[in-house]
């Protein structure tokens, strides 16, 4: 860091700059801005600083921002090691260089891991930009000392946090002599703000994670009574003036080759084509456009045990065109849209939506379309593939300081034009209210099906507090017998039952800081329910103890003891009342070391509908990751749950499927550099099974069994991010089974060759 930087000339420069911006202004644009007291100022440059880890001379004309405070472990008090950051911009970029002093150069830890992976044990600088200063939504940047890229989006004041955004920027880190420096280049066209303003004043703030001190530093002190992305106790950022974001056009077109088997000498050769399209259709809104998408570089799904097989497991979404702002059309409880559902049927043929926000309203529009292209989604009876339409509204307004109401609107419609036509259909309002370090949050929703033309309606509501010693939240939950929302969207429930249930949820979680201990928590959440074809409601009291160590570590135990009633899925008359204990422990090393590592076990009471009776559940789970270099790791993880009954003898295999039940996986990454990696996944579980419904040859009543068999799947990928947007990929998966012989044959093939170069015009 040059001599300079470190003068006291800066503050006068600083002092200077902030007279000019006021002096400037006009009256009604001072009477709006209502500025916090942390303030950090932005000055022109016609010279950018080049994004390399290295300090420019042109950084001397940016002020210092400086005076980072502890949030732990000892909140308010200055940090150990102060940070420096200092912001640019121009016409196209804002630019900002962070410097994280440090008397320890030589034990900073970093590491080369993939981009949007967890920092931790690394040291990491954060910030986020709120380009509305509305306390609602904010973009999210981080980088490690080797340059790694993170972001995301934060929304709901902090609540919720969306790591699936993806921003065209640019980071430079290096360590050096004093500490280590990180720059950003950040394009305007990459986010969203009010182009039609002279002044822009942005919500900001930034923190630093130093891992030697065990240190979370903030420029603008989020304090422990909240969480810690909150956006009302941030600054903000002024001095930006007559800059645009511009109605830019970013096109991503690919092409695919693949060679496809399921089994010797059954290889098929396929080549692929598709476009991604971003546009600004103005400062606040934007548009995406998917053409016949191709994900077939995406990790394959883990193994997952069902405890329960009368509900879906839900899975995560990894495709791209789903990920992008997938958190404006999240709501608080039932989730009306789950965007797993669309392509489940048949290949999907194109997507859009248009995001963004229209004065104090968040809108969002999305369809999708599924099928073949043949018969453009008219639905011919002629062809195999369904046909289906997938559309979604979400609208939110802005109310009170940091709080929204909104309104969402899901439709499927199946086989438009055909004789099989279904839709599915839901719709309804929620809110989000704060109030300081209280909250109220609720949902209604009303669906109705084609199905037996059903229609239901469903309620949630959630007040409660959160603070540095407790958390206490009371919460109420209702659903009519017909509601039905999983043909669009995710919510685990049973055909034809309904449910009220009530529950309130309090839990201490005092810093201790101390030489062992940092924190410690407790909790109990006494819960009823009652439901609709049930003659009696079912109760209970859930508790558990932690305990975080300084270097993260964690101890967790818990405990349920709950009375339970449960109506025989067959007749829908015979009930079961039983009391059932629920147990776990779990155990986390700390990150950092070479070698890490987590396990629990848990010995439940378990509900088995099949043959309406009650047994135990005992599992296993556990993982160890290993860190031979700052650029790879491996992790193997072991999952075994043993399903019995009240003698602990093993269930029946045909009737409930795998009683004992394996699942073995390995996850390994190595990256050459930032932008050139690889990956392996490999999978093993003897509990892969089909539930199918035959006849009782004695009664002739109809009984659920279910076949199972052993499944191995591997995935292997290699990327390089040639540049900002562009990538390719080379992607092989396999899948093998024993369903049909005793033997490992092949399922499925796949090797998969993608590549994609953005356009920016």
């Amino acid at each position: 860091m040059s001599q300079k930087i470190r003068t006291d000339a800066k503050y006068y420069l600083s002092a200077l700059v902030y007279l000019v911006l006021i002096l400037g202004a006009s009256e009604e644009v001072m009477a709006e801005l209502n500025l916090p007291e942390r303030k950090a100022i932005a000055v022109f440059t016609t010279k950018p600083p080049a994004i390399d880890g290295m300090v420019d001379e042109v950084w001397l004309k940016a002020p210092a921002n400086k005076g980072f405070v502890q949030r732990v472990p000892e909140q308010g008090s200055p940090a150990t090691t102060d940070t420096r950051f200092y912001i640019l911009f121009d016409k196209k970029n804002i630019y900002f260089l962070f410097f994280m002093l440090d008397p320890e150069t030589s034990t900073i830890p970093a590491r080369l891991v993939d981009r949007d992976h967890r920092f931790y044990p690394d040291d990491s600088i954060n910030f986020y930009l709120d380009t509305y200063n509305d306390n609602r939504k904010a973009f999210y940047f981080s980088t490690n000392p080797k340059g790694v890229q993170q972001d995301g989006l934060i929304s709901e004041n902090g609540d919720n946090i969306d790591m699936s955004w993806d921003c065209i920027y640019k980071v430079g880190s290096r360590v050096n002599g004093h500490g280590w420096v990180a720059e950003f280049s950040i394009p305007y066209n990459s986010i969203r703000f009010k182009d039609d303003l002279k002044y822009q004043v942005w919500g900001f703030n930034a923190w630093r994670i130093r891992k030697n001190s065990r240190e979370n530093s903030y420029w603008s002190l989020v304090d422990q009574n909240y969480r810690e992305f909150r956006l009302d106790k941030g600054g903000v950022l002024i001095g930006m003036k007559d800059i645009r974001a511009g109605n830019n056009l970013d096109l991503l077109p690919y092409v695919t080759s693949r060679v496809v088997g399921t089994g010797a000498n059954q290889n098929e050769w396929d080549y692929n084509k598709g476009l991604d399209l971003k546009y600004g259709l103005t400062s606040d809104l934007a548009l995406d456009f998917t053409l016949n998408p191709d994900f077939g570089q995406v990790e394959i799904d883990e193994e997952q045990i069902n405890l329960d097989k009368r509900y879906e497991i839900q899975l995560e979404e990894k495709r791209p065109f789903f990920l992008e702002n997938k958190n404006l059309f999240q709501t608080p409880f039932y989730q009306l849209f789950y965007s797993r559902r669309v392509g489940l049927e048949s290949n999907i043929k194109a997507g859009a939506k248009v995001t963004g926000k229209i004065g104090p309203y968040s809108v969002g529009l999305m369809g999708a379309s599924t099928g073949d292209w043949e018969n453009f989604g008219l639905g011919d009876p002629n062809t195999g593939a369904t046909d289906e339409l997938f559309s979604v509204v979400r609208v939110q307004r802005d109310v009170m300081r940091s709080s929204n109401v909104g309104f969402m609107a899901v439709d499927r419609e199946a086989n438009l034009g055909g004789r099989d036509f279904q839709y599915n259909r839901a719709g309804g309002m929620d809110w989000s209210l704060y109030s300081g370090q209280n909250y109220f949050i609720g949902q209604m929703v009303y669906s109705t099906n084609s199905l037996g033309n059903k229609a239901g309606a469903a309620g949630y509501g959630s007040m409660g507090r959160y603070g540095r010693l407790f958390y206490v939240d009371l919460h109420a939950i209702y659903y009519e017998p017909d509601f039905d929302i999983n043909n669009t969207g995710f919510f685990q429930k049973l055909s034809g039952k309904g449910k009220k249930q009530f529950g309130l949820y309090t839990e201490i979680h005092p810093f201790i800081n101390s030489r062992f201990i940092r924190q410690w928590g407790a909790s109990i959440a006494p819960l009823y329910i009652q439901d609709s074809d049930e003659t009696q409601p079912g109760f209970g009291v859930k508790s558990s103890l932690w305990v975080t160590a300084p270097d993260e570590s964690r101890f967790e135990v818990g405990f349920s003891r709950y009375r339970e009633v449960e109506t025989n899925f067959l007749t829908s008359q015979d009930e079961l009342r039983y009391w059932g204990s629920d147990f776990y422990a779990e155990v986390e090393t700390d990150e950092g070391k070479p070698i890490s590592l987590g396990v629990r076990w848990n010995y439940d009471s378990q509900y088995y509908f099949q043959t309406h009776s009650v047994g135990n559940n005992e599992g296993f789970e556990g993982t160890v990751t290993f860190k031979p270099l700052s650029n790879a790791f491996i992790e193997l993880g072991h999952k075994r749950r043993w399903f019995m009954d009240k003698e602990r003898r093993f269930m029946p295999l045909k009737l409930t499927g795998q009683p004992d039940v394996r699942i073995w996986t390995m996850r390994a990454r190595y990256l050459l550099t930032k932008n050139v990696f690889s990956r392996v996944f490999l999978q093993y579980t003897n509990g892969a099974e089909e539930p199918f419904w035959t006849t009782n040859e004695l009664t002739g009543d109809w009984v659920l069994l279910y076949d199972v068999w052993d499944r191995i799947s591997a995935n292997l990928l290699i990327g390089w991010r040639f540049k900002p947007g562009s990538t390719i990929y080379l992607a092989y998966t396999e899948e093998r089974d024993k369903r049909i012989q005793n033997s490992f044959d092949l399922n499925n093939r796949i090797l998969f060759l993608k590549f994609s170069y953005w356009w920016s015009l």
